[in-house]
């Protein structure tokens, strides 16, 4: 009966020591994606990221490309794009892009070049603004841009440890752009499109520095050397949108890209601003590829999710998931779009009008209801301004020159617009006496002490408004 007992026991260990030994571990990767931004960085768009960083601060931020652009009124970037643009001297020297601090600020990990990055610069400009957000630590990655010697411009790629209680999981992420940057075409009878040009090495400013190849092939390329250095996981980040049955123009290949190149788990497209939660593909080997898109101008944002188990000291993936979070532009951001276009209108109107106004109340031209504005001092601090309004509403910057702009309409105490920037490129001058500020702020009451003297500037298309 004890040898019973005995034999009992050490089999029961043995299952256990068995099950123990082939334990799993699991663990996730989440992946948030942007593209097409253009310039703009929502406050929905940042805030959502700077949350969702704040939950899992292993959450990789990427970008798919043309992020670079003039973006909203009167925004720093827009002065970046006018000041390069009003002399030629800046095209020959340094300027700071402002959109790399920006987004390093709100948590930016990986950029890819898109054809805006390149058609919006020169060669020297383009190097100038990689440099940028290299000093901000942001990769910036392109595998199939090339210069002349036939070195890439730009890494191809690049591998990120996630640390993990079991251990790193090693992200690859690959970079790549749309082959015809730069293209001209010309269109048949048929309606097909013919290249006329050789694309990047033809194109103004760039003097045959550099060129563009094959995407598909570049991918096929560098997944295979990446596949050297063993990640467990694949994300390829792609300035070209899906193809479709009415393109006249080449350029969109994800759906080429996710079927014929083995090795890479899940896209991010862009380019062509789609909104794509997930659509999913199967490559040559069978295994599911998925493809995520969104959209533009930080309209939405892309989360992919990797479930990964490790056995035998390697994690692989078993599920996989993308999904689409879209935001909604805030009324106060349409108070602003509504006011930038009225103070527009007003001053085209007043242009070809035989007899220009001499005064006007600002409420006369802002197309919202406020019952009180607040006009800061240049510098005044964030936390004067909260203090004044009577809460954090959103994220408000000093405005740091004396040419900026800051407004805070207010209705029922409540932030019904923003109106922030440069005056110049919001086309509105505020001019108050120095001693009409108490504690940095001007505060005004529509039709009360909301007068103006109106001086238009022709040229340049600004209303220049001094308080009365």
């Amino acid at each position: 009966m004890k040898k019973k007992i005995m034999i009992g026991m050490i089999l029961g260990a043995s299952i256990f020591s068995l099950s123990g030994c082939s334990s799993t571990k699991n663990t996730e990767v989440s992946i948030l994606a942007t593209t097409d931004l253009h310039g703009y960085l929502p406050y929905e768009l940042t805030s959502y990221i700077k949350n969702e960083k704040a939950k899992d601060k292993n959450t990789i931020l990427v970008d798919a490309g043309d992020f670079f652009d003039y973006g909203k009124s009167g925004s720093p970037i827009e002065k970046y794009f006018y000041t390069k643009g009003s002399d030629d001297a800046y095209n020959k020297k340094y300027l700071e892009v402002p959109i790399s601090k920006e987004m390093k600020e709100i948590g930016y990990d990986t950029v890819v070049l898109g054809n805006h990055e390149f058609i919006k610069n020169n060669k020297l400009e383009l190097d100038n603004m990689v440099k940028d957000f290299k000093k901000q630590d942001i990769d910036v990655l392109s595998a199939n841009t090339y210069k002349k010697d036939g070195k890439n411009y730009v890494d191809p790629y690049v591998i990120k440890d996630i640390s993990t209680p079991d251990g790193n999981v090693k992200v690859g992420i690959l970079g790549l752009t749309i082959q015809e940057v730069g293209q001209t075409y010309d269109e048949s009878s048929s309606g097909q499109a013919k290249a006329t040009s050789e694309g990047l090495r033809d194109f103004q400013g760039y003097n045959g520095e550099l060129y563009m190849t094959d995407l598909i092939k570049e991918a096929n390329k560098w997944v295979n050397v990446m596949q050297k250095e063993n990640p467990d996981i694949i994300l390829a980040v792609v300035h070209s949108g899906e193809e479709s049955d009415i393109n006249k123009y080449p350029g969109n290949r994800i759906k080429e890209l996710a079927k014929e190149i083995n090795g890479i788990d899940a896209i991010v497209a862009g380019h062509t601003h789609k909104e794509i939660s997930q659509h999913t593909y199967k490559n040559k080997s069978g295994e599911k590829v998925i493809v995520t898109q969104p959209g533009k101008y930080g309209e939405c944002i892309s989360k992919i999710n990797f479930e990964l188990e490790k056995n035998n000291n390697k994690w692989n993936i078993v599920d996989k998931s993308s999904d689409l979070t879209k935001f909604e532009k805030s009324k106060e951001d349409k108070n602003f779009d509504a006011f930038h276009k009225s103070i527009c209108a007003f001053v085209e109107k007043e242009l070809k009008s035989d007899k220009m106004k001499e005064t006007i109340h600002l409420s006369d031209i802002t197309p919202f209801d406020w019952d009180k504005v607040y006009v800061f001092e240049p510098k005044t601090s964030s936390k004067t301004i909260y203090k004044t309004i009577g809460y954090k509403w959103q994220d408000i910057k000093p405005a740091n020159d004396k040419d900026m702009v800051q407004m805070v309409f207010m209705k029922n105490d409540k932030v019904v617009c923003h109106f922030y920037g440069y005056s110049k490129y919001l086309y509105l001058y505020l001019n108050f006496d120095k001693s009409e500020y108490k504690n940095s702020v001007v505060t005004m009451y529509p039709k009360d002490n909301d007068k103006f003297k109106i001086k238009i500037d022709g040229l340049w298309l600004t209303a220049n408004l001094t308080h009365i």
